[in-house]
């Protein structure tokens, strides 16, 4: 009975061991071209709104990313029920993040790659301006890393 256990075990051990996902290998982006960037991407996300404070975490977050003519990209943010914005930006280099707006609106948004699949990590934010301080307050903003899932 006792080798049969044993028996058991280790063959609940070498099945686990068999399970175990594979690491991924995920770099930046750097000398991608711009189709690379372009797509459907969709993951998840952590939003923050200033006036109740509330945090939320693992929300659904959507992008799309079209190149619309030559360099031009427009760029598709939404989590639903939470938050959306579109952005366009000119990309003529091939670095892996792209930055984009200052003050109100800005977007940062940074393209890594594990043969040919592809991952974007980046953060949404809307601010307002004070006054007070003379410097731009965070009044919403999404965290998020999302993959592509098609062209």
């Amino acid at each position: 009975m006792k080798k049969l256990i044993i028996v058991l075990l280790t063959l609940i051990a070498v099945g686990f061991q068999n399970c175990k996902k594979e690491k991924e290998n995920f770099t930046y982006c750097t000398g991608c071209p711009i189709f690379s960037w372009v797509g459907y991407y969709s993951g998840t996300g952590t939003y923050f709104t200033a006036n109740t404070g509330e945090t939320v975490d693992n929300i659904e977050v959507n992008i799309n990313i079209e190149n619309t003519y030559d360099s031009n990209l427009v760029i598709h943010v939404e989590a639903p029920n939470y938050i959306s914005e579109s952005f366009s930006k000119s990309k003529t280099d091939d670095k892996y993040y792209i930055l984009i707006g200052s003050g109100a609106r800005t977007l940062d948004l940074g393209l890594k790659r594990s043969g040919n699949q592809y991952r974007l990590n980046g953060t949404l934010k809307k601010n307002s301006w004070n006054k007070v301080d003379s410097t731009w307050t965070v009044v919403q903003s999404l965290t998020f890393q999302v993959d592509k899932k098609s062209p």
